[in-house]
């Protein structure tokens, strides 16, 4: 019973971490990873700042924000920091929120499993779908969920201008929501293609795998993304890891078949209003031969490029809506290509962290950073809350689990767990229980 109690803490953790506008905390009015992350810090600090690797994190940030601080101040914006201030403070609400995550998953689960970890980010974005269309039919459920989440008065009123138009989740819509959905894709294709799985328990994964699709899709096109990363990672495993169990290609492809013809009809009958609107970019391939939307034919026209030089290379340093969503064309307005390069550089660090020696983890990480940098051709986008859980679960698993392991082997002849693993970064990669 206690092991159940914690097992559904976590899960709530891990959605909360995931989705923290959807909780605000009362009296401080913040989300809920401002809660999850000041207990994350002050278990770190307790802790004794176990991990050098934050050092890494803290400078590879202060490179991302040198960079727009140069330009803010060449250009003497008005209230110049206010963006980086304000993005500062959240990724370190999340830097430590996954700290305290992975912190209860090892008290859970003291001998660690990464696929276990995996499935607890699955199960989270598989509860939002679930509540996004609980809150669709039951306007009871709708208003419940609203109630809860953090005042956002732009997101709300395009969440009314857009109801019964989309599915609309809980604590997030739109393109964020689509962001999170095909992460989810991405991670459920790596269990069902890394791991070793019954029929029964393969079929399970698949289903889940098009839940989060279809219902992704219904709340954001940009899911489709995730679909299409989703599936290189799956071909990359396929013929490259030769570690992977075999014979789960062709079962995961037929299972994706059948329920992609379910999930489709399903949409139809549940949801022919919007439904068209879903599926706009498969319906215009099978009619025209080309793979493209409304939305997709719209970006040409909104890429707006840096018409100076020192533009171009430091940008504006200010972070307002220049006409343009596009995630490129904001990077470059308000950092340059400097900027732009550390925005990117900085989820390469955290991937590069949780990175270990297995070949079908690597390519997971590297297909999340092509992920995020194709998402931002439509909007602006990070995964900064999935790679520092990734990063924090990998980082415990290295100093308390493995390099012990490897002392009680004799391994190791130094007898400061700290200074055993203070080795070159390629030193220090470990082979992953996935």
């Amino acid at each position: 019973m206690k092991k159940i109690v914690g097992m559904l803490f976590l899960l709530v953790v891990v959605f909360y971490h995931i989705y923290p506008p959807a909780l605000q905390i009362p009296v401080v009015g913040n989300s809920a990873i401002f809660a999850t992350g000041g207990l994350g810090l002050a278990l770190y600090l307790y802790h004794g700042r176990p991990y050098t690797e934050i050092i890494k994190i803290v400078f590879a940030w202060l490179f991302f924000g040198f960079t727009y601080l140069i330009s803010s101040y060449v250009w003497m914006m008005s209230d110049p920091a206010s963006y980086y201030i304000n993005n500062t403070r959240s990724n370190i609400a999340w830097l430590f929120s996954a700290y305290f995550v992975v912190y209860i998953f090892f008290q859970i689960y003291p001998k660690g499993s990464f696929f276990t970890f995996l499935y607890y980010i699955v199960a989270a974005i598989v509860l939002q779908g679930i509540i996004a269309l609980l809150m669709y039919r039951i306007p009871a459920v709708d208003d419940f969920f609203r109630s809860l989440q953090l005042p956002n008065a732009l997101q709300e009123e395009r969440m009314d201008a857009t109801e019964g138009e989309r599915l609309l989740g809980y604590g997030i819509a739109f393109f964020g929501a689509g962001v999170i959905y095909g992460m989810g894709l991405i991670v459920a294709a790596f269990i069902i293609i890394k791991q070793k799985h019954n029929l029964l328990r393969l079929f399970f994964l698949c289903a889940i795998y098009a839940f989060i699709f279809f219902v992704g899709v219904l709340t954001a096109r940009t899911t489709v993304v995730g679909l299409a990363a989703s599936i290189i990672l799956v071909l990359l495993v396929k013929l490259f890891d030769k570690s992977s169990p075999k014979g789960q290609f062709l079962k995961f492809v037929s299972f994706a078949v059948i329920f992609g013809v379910i999930g489709y009809t399903l949409i139809y009958i549940y949801f022919p209003e919007f439904a068209d609107w879903a599926f706009e970019l498969f319906i215009n391939y099978s009619e025209t031969g080309e793979l493209r939307t409304s939305s997709s034919d719209s970006i040409e026209h909104m890429f707006i490029l840096p018409s100076e030089f020192l533009v171009w290379m430091i940008g504006y340093g200010d972070m307002r809506f220049w006409g343009s969503d596009v995630g490129y064309s904001r990077l470059l307005i308000y950092g340059g290509i400097l900027g732009t390069f550390a925005f990117f550089f900085y989820q390469f660090v955290l991937a590069r962290i949780a990175m270990t020696k297995d070949k079908g983890q690597v390519f997971m990480m590297l297909v999340m950073l092509g992920y995020v940098m194709a998402l931002n051709i439509k909007g602006l986008a990070d995964i900064n809350s999935f790679l520092y859980l990734f990063a924090f679960y990998f980082l415990y698993y290295r100093y308390f689990i493995y390099t012990p392991k490897l002392e009680r082997l004799g391994k190791f002849n130094s007898t400061k767990l700290r200074y055993a693993v203070q080795r070159p970064s390629s030193d220090r990669r470990v082979q992953s229980d996935v």
